[in-house]
């Protein structure tokens, strides 16, 4: 391993770090995103990594590692049972929220595969998106076998789909959609301060301090137990035969799928341990590494994957937009408030972090926690729903 290749891993390791401490400092940034800016970055520091001849291959490998990793780091904090507290009406809404993807994320596939490349990856990568988020979209991506360009490219595409979409969502769509959906109904809060606060703190997507030393050996522990996950699953798929005659590690190419939902099985299930789930830390452990990854996307995007990218960007608006149509008709159908179909499209749409910029814009406090809930629920299905869709597309030719 060359000085350039320890510098790019470098790199990859600690500008993150450097990028959330720039992001809490300034508002600019903030809009920009982590994410992206990691991208960024990434992709700048590219152009002089390759000239020094760094290993940029060793990072894509390295990416499906930090993939599989960040997967269970988001899932240990995800209070399954507090599902249970949900108002039926926010449980109704964020099924039909669910239920929309699904449908027009299949017809987008049959509308646009002819014209969009993978196109059937696109769906099932942003009926991840819109149940859960990024990490998702990230982690169907890498069990469909997309390419790192691609992904990035989704993503580029889904940061302006998403923009528009919020500014409409903390803008016009709350003066708009009481004319067309009932008013909210206050049910009477059924979370505790303490529940609303821990919860808004840790899926609040901003930066987290880890002092004291006993916080970073936290982190240092949910990282080494997510690790556990992914080699338990990798030990699983090593055991089952392989259909094109590769052996030892070869054969995990076939089973990334597989790879990826059992390590969401094995975070889910550890959430069900209340000392994992209430330790704080996990959740921001694995955004970390989800930026990390968005690094190394940037180190490693062809520019000449470009090409097509407004037709990838058409297809992506169409199933973002057509879904919350969808969303809106079926609310009007049940007599869904317009607060709680909004929460919940935002909990699908963007993750738990946006609940609350929305929640102000519709000055209804008691949403948050059960909209943060839904976000949590999506980052538990999207993997099954997206790679499942995925799958069955796939056998279309």
């Amino acid at each position: 391993m060359n000085l350039s290749t320890i510098v790019m891993f470098l790199i990859i390791l600690f500008l993150p770090r450097l990028i959330m401490l720039l992001v809490s400092r300034s508002s600019f940034l903030a809009t920009l995103g982590p994410v992206f800016l990691c991208y960024l970055f990434g992709l700048l520091l590219s152009f002089p990594l390759k000239a020094l001849g760094a290993d940029i291959v060793l990072a894509s490998d390295f990416s499906s590692v930090l993939v599989c990793t960040a997967m269970p780091l988001i899932l240990f904090s995800a209070d399954i049972p507090a599902l249970k507290k949900l108002a039926r009406p926010m449980a109704a809404s964020f099924t039909m929220n669910t239920v929309s993807v699904i449908l027009i994320a299949t017809a987008a596939f049959f509308i646009f595969r002819q014209s969009v490349p993978d196109a059937a990856h696109i769906s099932a990568m942003l009926t991840g998106t819109y149940t859960g988020g990024t990490p998702n979209m990230i982690a169907i991506g890498h069990g469909l076998g997309s390419g790192n360009d691609r992904i990035l490219l989704l993503q580029a595409s889904d940061m302006i789909g998403g923009g528009i979409y919020f500014f409409l969502l903390i803008s016009v769509m709350p003066r708009l959609m009481r004319h067309v959906l009932p008013e909210y109904t206050p049910v009477g809060n059924t979370f505790s301060q303490e529940d609303t606060h821990r919860y808004i703190e840790a899926f609040s997507g901003r930066k987290q301090s880890v002092k004291p030393f006993r916080m970073f050996l936290n982190r240092c522990g949910f990282v080494l137990l997510s690790l556990v996950c992914v080699a338990i699953a990798m030990g699983i798929c090593l055991l089952l035969p392989s259909g094109y005659g590769n052996t030892g590690l070869a054969k995990l190419g076939e089973y990334t799928a597989l790879i990826m939902l059992i390590v969401t099985t094995l975070g889910i299930a550890l959430s069900f341990v209340k000392k994992v789930r209430t330790a704080p830390g996990s959740y921001s452990s694995g955004q970390y590494f989800i930026l990390m990854f968005s690094v190394v996307m940037g180190l490693c995007f062809d520019l000449s994957a470009v090409t097509g990218g407004l037709l990838l960007l058409g297809m992506l608006l169409f199933i973002q937009f057509v879904t919350v149509i969808l969303h809106i008709i079926m609310a009007r159908i049940a007599g869904i408030d317009y607060h709680t179909m909004m929460i919940t499209s935002t909990a699908g749409v963007f993750g738990p972090a946006f609940i609350m910029p929305v929640a102000r814009a519709l000055r209804n406090d008691e949403i948050v926690l059960p909209g943060i809930l839904c976000g949590i629920l999506g980052y538990t299905i999207g993997n099954y729903l997206g790679i499942g869709l995925g799958k069955l597309l796939l056998l279309f030719p």
